[in-house]
């Protein structure tokens, strides 16, 4: 007699979660739609208020106008210019990008853990971090020419000390009990390492590697207007160099367009590590 009831019951009670998870996934779609009708009326409306002010308002020499800047983006998609000057700002932005993080991750990983010893150091680390990276562009540059590399290395100089500096921070939120637990528990420190340290540092890292995608992009361009005869920053710098406002604004948009890509690639390391909660953590201040 007890057994039907309980199966009604159990059915009653799955049908009600399913209807709840129904309404919870519309409701979910019905938010990304509403976000995303949102940012693009403001896109779309902004870009109708810049043609309008364009040659009414304001003189097209000082914000040119959408239309004009579409058109210098098309000419230039078209003649390959666009392609060819990316190629290697990309190239040198995203090499520099994962050469800082590693770094950071790796010279970050020992001091981390033997907590006196950063505190050693940790003066030297706050000296080096103080000075502005884009200083730093004329000394790379002095050192390994006018190529590829003094690019790549401003770039990773942007990312290393954020990186570094957030990873040791989530290295040191650990509480030391519970690493002392876990030793008397028999977890070695390989696995004090793996279970304990890098999960806890995790939200850390991806916050400070979500940070630091338009720092990469602004080391690689500083170089390339410091001296290149090449990429997406010298492209700009030639524009303002003949005052085509249209021309800068192209390669402003260009690099925007690309850290946003960046970005995207790092969405299913996000989505990978879902479980850990997020932390937003902004770049320290140091002259940057």
């Amino acid at each position: 007699m007890n057994a039907p009831a309980h199966d009604t019951v159990s059915s009653t009670g799955a049908a009600v979660l399913a209807r709840a998870r129904l309404g919870h996934l519309a409701a979910r779609r019905s938010h990304r739609r509403f976000l995303t009708t949102a940012r693009l009326g403001i896109v779309v409306v902004a870009l109708i208020g810049w043609e309008l002010a364009s040659g009414t308002l304001i003189r097209p020499f000082y914000i040119s106008s959408p239309s004009a800047v579409a058109q210098t983006l098309a000419e230039l998609a078209w003649s390959g210019e666009l392609w060819y000057h990316a190629r290697f700002t990309v190239t040198a932005a995203f090499a520099g990008y994962l050469l800082g993080a590693v770094a950071g991750v790796v010279v970050a990983w020992p001091l981390g853990m033997v907590r006196l010893a950063y505190r050693i150091v940790e003066p030297y680390f706050l000296v080096a971090y103080s000075v502005p990276a884009v200083a730093m562009g004329p000394v790379f540059i002095l050192w390994f020419g006018i190529g590829m590399t003094p690019k790549i290395l401003i770039a990773a100089y942007f990312v290393f000390f954020i990186v570094f500096i957030n990873t040791v921070a989530g290295f040191q939120q650990v509480p030391q009990g519970l690493l002392d637990v876990t030793r008397v528990m028999g977890a070695s420190s390989r696995d004090q390492f793996r279970k304990v340290m890098l999960p806890s540092a995790t939200p850390f890292i991806l916050a400070a590697l979500r940070i630091t995608l338009p720092a990469a992009m602004i080391g690689a361009v500083t170089g390339e207007f410091i001296s290149s005869n090449r990429g997406l920053g010298y492209l700009t710098r030639e524009a303002a160099s003949v005052f085509s406002t249209a021309g800068v604004i192209a390669g402003v948009l260009s690099l925007s367009a690309i850290v946003l890509l960046m970005n995207l690639m790092l969405r299913p390391l996000r989505n990978a590590l879902r479980w850990q909660q997020a932390i937003d953590v902004p770049p320290l201040a140091g002259g940057r």
